[in-house]
C-alpha cells in the first residue's frame, strides 16, 4: 500500500503544489476567474436570476449586485433544496447536506455539490502533498482518522443529511482507503464508550503512521482511552476480538469481523508498550514509528496541545488542517510551523471586513485578498460551489503573513455571540432559551444569569453565574443547574455530544453575592460605557469576567 502511495504522490504530488503556487502568486486574477465561473455555471438557478449573474462581469460588480448573507437568508432556497426542488442556490443538485448547530436550536442544513466536495478534494491533494513532502514515512503505515456518520437523517426530497467527513471517508478513492485504519461502519457506533474503544483495539493492532483529526480534544481522548482499556485492548488483539463488554451493534461486529484478526506478535508488543507506559498503553509506546499528528493548532487549542506531551514522543510534529467548516475549507497549510495556511484562492470566494470597524458592514464594504495587512484580524465572508455567496461565517481570522502573495490566514475564534471549545459551537440564544426553560418558574426572581466559557485545568467547562434577589436553598440550585444543563442539551446537539463524551465538563453554578450586578453596571458606565448601550453579556470566553464578580457559593451539575 505504501509503495502505491508513495507513487501516486511522487507523480501528482509537485504538480499539485506547483498548481496551487502558481494561483497564489496572481490572488486576484484566480479569484475573478474562480466567481466569473461560478456566476456563468450558476445563472439559470433561482438565487442567480434573483440576482442577475449573466449581467456580473467583474468582482466589483459581484460586490454591488450580491448582498452579505446569512443562513437565514438563504435558508427558504435550503428548505427547497431539502424538498427535492431544483436549481435553487446552484444549478446541480446537492449530494449531501452538512447538518450543523445553527443559532437556536434548529439544525442548519448546508449544501454539498458535485462542484464543492471536488473543491475541498483539490485542497486536501494540496495539503497531502505538502505533508508527504515533508513526512514521507506517513505513507509506511496507517493514518488514524476519527469522523462522523455520513447519514443521520434523509430529506424529503431523498437527499441524505449528515457529516461531511463520514462521506467524503466512505466515498475516498480505492487506491487511498487503503491508507485508513478503520473501517467506516467503525463510526457509525452508537454508544460512545463503544465507539473510542472499537476504534483503538482496531488501531493498537496497526502500525500508526499519523492521527489525522481535526479537534486535538479527540487526539487526547483516543489516547486516554487507550490507556484505561489497556487489559482489554491486548486480549483482543491476541484473540481476534472485541470484547463484548461494550455495547457494539452486531450487525457492524459482523463487517469489522475481517480487520480483528488474532495476532499473538502484535499482542507481546503490546504487553511490552504497557510496561514501558507503567502498566497503561500510551502512543508513543504502541506506535513509536508514528510521525504525525494532523490536527487543529489556532484559535483556543492550545491547551490541548501542551497536553500532547504526556502521551506522544516529545518531538512528533504536529501540522495544522487549516481553516474549515461545515461551510467552506479556507485555507492550505504547508508545513509544521503553525496554524498558518494560505488562502484556497482557486476554490473558494474571500471577502473580509475589519474586526476593528465601527459599523456593520453594506455589501461594497468588504474587502478583497489583496487589500488585507499583515497582523490585522478580520470576519471572514465566502462564496464556495457549493451554493454559499458572500455569506457570514461569523469567524475571526487574523492575516499573518503572505505566500506568494496570498494572505496567509489563521483562525483566531468565533465571531459575535458564539463560544466553542471543542466544535460544541454554544450560541448566545442558546444560552439564553436554555436559561429561560430551567427559571421559568423563577422568572423575575434573578438579577442576572451569564455564562463563562472556560478551562478548569486543561478541560473545557461552562459556569454560569447568577445573581438571585433572594436566598435559594442549595438543592434547588442544583435543581436548577440541572435544568439548565437538560436544556442546553436539547437546544445543541453537539454540546450535548461532546459533555457525553467527557470532552466538556460538567457546568457549575456560581451563586453571585447580591449587589454584584449593580456594581459591575455602575463600573461599567463609570468608564465610559454610555447607559443606553450597556447590554447584560450573556456568554462569553474571557474568563477574566468572571473574576470581577465575587462568589458565595459553587453548585457543580451532575455528570451524564
Amino acid at each position: 500500500m505504501s509503495m502505491l502511495l508513495r507513487m501516486i504522490f511522487a507523480v501528482t504530488g509537485p504538480k499539485t503544489l506547483r498548481e496551487f503556487q502558481e494561483q497564489c502568486r496572481t490572488p486576484m486574477a484566480t479569484q475573478e476567474k474562480f466567481l466569473l465561473d461560478l456566476l456563468r455555471t450558476n445563472a439559470s438557478c433561482a438565487f442567480g436570476r434573483h440576482h442577475n449573474f449573466a449581467s456580473i462581469r467583474t468582482f466589483g460588480e459581484f460586490q454591488r449586485a450580491v448582498p452579505i448573507t446569512k443562513y437565514e437568508d438563504i435558508e427558504p432556497y435550503i428548505s427547497r433544496q431539502l424538498a427535492g426542488e431544483p436549481a435553487q442556490l446552484t444549478a446541480t443538485r446537492p449530494v449531501l447536506f452538512v447538518t450543523t448547530s445553527g443559532t437556536t436550536g434548529k439544525s442548519k442544513y448546508i449544501p454539498v455539490t458535485p462542484e464543492s466536495k471536488a473543491a475541498k478534494s483539490q485542497q486536501m491533494r494540496v495539503w497531502f502533498s505538502a505533508m508527504l513532502r515533508d513526512h514521507p514515512g506517513v505513507a509506511d503505515a496507517k493514518t488514524l482518522s476519527v469522523v462522523s456518520p455520513e447519514v443521520e437523517e434523509i430529506a424529503p426530497g431523498g437527499t441524505p443529511c449528515g457529516a461531511e467527513s463520514g462521506h467524503a471517508y466512505r466515498s475516498m478513492p480505492r487506491a487511498i482507503a487503503p491508507m485508513y485504519s478503520c473501517p467506516y461502519e467503525t463510526f457509525e457506533i452508537k454508544d460512545y464508550d463503544a465507539k473510542y474503544y472499537t476504534i483503538m483495539r482496531i488501531a493498537c493492532g496497526q502500525s500508526i503512521g499519523m492521527i489525522l483529526t481535526p479537534n486535538p480534544s479527540t487526539v487526547l481522548l483516543l489516547a486516554e482511552r487507550m490507556g484505561q482499556h489497556t487489559e482489554d485492548i491486548i486480549r483482543d488483539v491476541r484473540d481476534g476480538s472485541l470484547s463484548a463488554r461494550f455495547d457494539v451493534e452486531d450487525e457492524i461486529r459482523g463487517k469489522l469481523a475481517a480487520v480483528l484478526r488474532p495476532d499473538a506478535a502484535r499482542a507481546a508488543h503490546l504487553e511490552k508498550a504497557a510496561r514501558a507506559g507503567g502498566g497503561a498503553l500510551l502512543p508513543r509506546h504502541v506506535w513509536p514509528e508514528q510521525q504525525l499528528v494532523a490536527c487543529w493548532k489556532g484559535g483556543n487549542m492550545g491547551a490541548y496541545l501542551q497536553k500532547f506531551e504526556r502521551y506522544f514522543q516529545p518531538e512528533l510534529p504536529v501540522r495544522d488542517l487549516g481553516y474549515y467548516a461545515s461551510e467552506v475549507r479556507g485555507s492550505v497549510v504547508l508545513d509544521d510551523a503553525g496554524p498558518d495556511g494560505a488562502l484556497a484562492i482557486g476554490t473558494n470566494g474571500f471577502e473580509f471586513f475589519p474586526v476593528t470597524a465601527t459599523s456593520d458592514p453594506k455589501g461594497p464594504d468588504l474587502l478583497r485578498a489583496d487589500q488585507l495587512e499583515k497582523g490585522k484580524r478580520y470576519f471572514i465572508y465566502v462564496t464556495t460551489s457549493g451554493g454559499l455567496y458572500r455569506y457570514d461565517m461569523n469567524d475571526i481570522i487574523e492575516v499573518t503573513g503572505f505566500y506568494e502573495g496570498t494572505p496567509l490566514i489563521r483562525f483566531i475564534q468565533k465571531g459575535k455571540g458564539v463560544v466553542s471549545f471543542t466544535g460544541e459551537k454554544l450560541y448566545e440564544a442558546q444560552v439564553v432559551a436554555a436559561v429561560e426553560q430551567a427559571m421559568a418558574a423563577r422568572r423575575g426572581h434573578y438579577e442576572f444569569i451569564t455564562a463563562v466559557g472556560e478551562l478548569a485545568g486543561d478541560q473545557p467547562q461552562y459556569s454560569f453565574l447568577i445573581e438571585f434577589d433572594g436566598a435559594v436553598p442549595a438543592k434547588e440550585a442544583e435543581a436548577l443547574l440541572d435544568g439548565i444543563e437538560q436544556a442546553l442539551c436539547g437546544q445543541n446537539a453537539e454540546y450535548a455530544a461532546k459533555r457525553k463524551s467527557g470532552r466538556v465538563q460538567p457546568p457549575t453554578l456560581r451563586v453571585i453575592k447580591p449587589g454584584e450586578f449593580e456594581r459591575y453596571r455602575q463600573a461599567e458606565i463609570q468608564d465610559g460605557r454610555r447607559d443606553s448601550q450597556f447590554k447584560t453579556v450573556r456568554l462569553t470566553s474571557d474568563a477574566a469576567f468572571a473574576k470581577r464578580f465575587t462568589v458565595e457559593r459553587e453548585v457543580v451539575a451532575h455528570a451524564r
